[in-house]
């Protein structure tokens, strides 16, 4: 058994639909995925209606604000989780989301990068690698990596934060529909020290990730041990060769790491 955990898809800022995502998965050899779009459940919920060899986790990957700092939590869901409870959320989230994605473009304009937002009207959750992608395939004539560091990324010119909602809010909200709620990719946080997330009551470090350095990785492993939390693995998968991200099926987790998850998330 092997286990992708984090993976986006059209419904949020990956390039592959669900159906290409899952035929990916299958080649592979994973046995479980777990799709985890931003603020959206559709892509995870498309996937559970398919006919396939692979367990489907439902999952999420909610974003919430620490400490002037983008913080985001993975949602892991047993089969006989109330998702409704989430739903009218997770509206008002994608709202929000394509109110700053206006903003954003308007502040791109101002930088000479002119976009047609309906061009990805039909995106679920806009997030900023869906504008990095738009920006490329408006023809200018930058790659992904420059267009967040010239533009989209943390304190450049055309960055506007995806939300202020509260990441202790995001771990209790999770919890409520009976989510286990893991602390996403924590190599990327800056200014929190992990404990306090376990203390806010994560479940679980996403402690194997395709961009950590191995002693990272030892790190993450050995305070999820020490607090008994899940550790998961996933590849973060938006689409291949991604700078930022890794390629499907490529970081995952099996073995005992694997069977205990799923021993949790059964027993939710």
């Amino acid at each position: 058994m092997k286990a992708d955990l984090h993976i986006h898809t059209t419904y949020s800022d990956g390039v592959f639909s669900v159906k290409e995502v899952v035929k990916f998965a299958e080649k592979e050899g994973l046995t479980h995925i777990s799709i985890t779009d931003h603020d959206t459940l559709s892509g995870t919920l498309e996937a559970l209606t398919m006919k396939t060899s692979l367990t489907i986790i439902p999952g999420i990957e909610l974003s919430t604000y620490h400490q002037d700092e983008s913080i985001h939590i993975l949602g892991y869901f047993p089969k006989h989780a109330n998702f409704s409870l989430l739903q009218n959320f997770l509206a008002e989230q994608q709202k929000k989301r394509y109110t700053r994605a206006l903003q954003i473009l308007e502040r791109l304009a101002n930088l000479g990068i002119t976009l047609d937002i309906n061009k990805i009207s039909n995106v679920d959750s806009i997030t900023r690698g869906t504008i990095a992608e738009m920006i490329i395939e408006s023809g200018y004539n930058y790659t992904k990596q420059e267009i967040f560091d010239k533009f989209l990324g943390n304190h450049a010119p055309a960055y506007i934060p995806s939300t202020k909602f509260p990441t202790q809010e995001g771990i209790n909200l999770l919890k409520s529909c009976g989510a286990i709620p893991v602390l996403a990719h924590p190599v990327n946080i800056k200014k929190t020290p992990i404990e306090e997330f376990i203390k806010m009551g994560v479940m679980g470090i996403e402690a194997i990730y395709p961009i950590n350095k191995q002693d990272q990785t030892q790190e993450y492993i050995k305070l999820a041990d020490k607090y008994n939390l899940i550790i998961t693995a996933g590849s973060d998968f938006h689409q291949f060769n991604d700078y930022k991200h890794g390629d499907i099926g490529k970081t995952v987790l099996k073995r005992r790491r694997l069977e205990k998850f799923l021993k949790v998330l059964n027993e939710r």
